[in-house]
């Protein structure tokens, strides 16, 4: 359960997932499981500098290709749950928050760690865009105290795969997914 996808997301799913990303909002784009940094490239190419990127990645070996291939990128090599640590006191606000992590398997604790700092950190109108290989929502909304919904299908993905957004239950979702 460490690393999400056997294979790293393709092209056309990294695209989908970034113009999902609001860019024009202020602040960072946090991108959780980054991995070989699939949706890294596919940010990059939507237009997001990369200095504007934080990635989170836990694995060693793939923070050392993440290090080496996005040098501009601040890269956190460490655990997503540990989020409220690594931003504590810095004042920051995201601009959207990507993950590419096996949330739906994680415990309930180890989901609310993740999520509960990233809904402080975001502000007004943020999401948190989660992949999925699931048909149903990989996260218990009603326990998290999120609103969510699908936004996007990627049927040409090596497996297919949706995107969930996610933002604070008293916030509308604004449907501006690619289709």
């Amino acid at each position: 359960m460490r690393i999400a996808a056997a294979n790293p997301s393709g092209r056309r799913f990294a695209d989908a997932i970034a113009r999902c990303v609001e860019l024009d909002r202020p602040g960072a784009v946090l991108e959780l499981g980054a991995g070989t940094g699939s949706i890294t490239r596919g940010l990059v190419r939507a237009g997001c500098p990369p200095d504007r990127i934080i990635a989170v990645e836990s694995e060693p070996r793939l923070a050392a290709v993440l290090r080496s291939e996005f040098p501009r990128v601040r890269l956190i090599e460490g655990d997503a749950t540990r989020i409220d640590q690594y931003f504590a006191g810095r004042g920051e606000q995201l601009a959207a928050v990507v993950s590419s992590l096996p949330i739906k398997w994680f415990p309930l604790e180890a989901q609310r760690a993740i999520v509960k700092p990233c809904v402080e950190l975001w502000g007004p109108r943020g999401r948190f865009l989660q992949m999925s290989n699931a048909f149903s929502s990989p996260l218990p909304m009603d326990r998290l105290g999120i609103a969510g919904r699908e936004i996007c299908r990627v049927w040409l993905n090596l497996l297919p795969a949706q995107i969930w957004a996610y933002s604070q239950k008293s916030e509308p979702l604004a449907a501006n997914g690619p289709s």
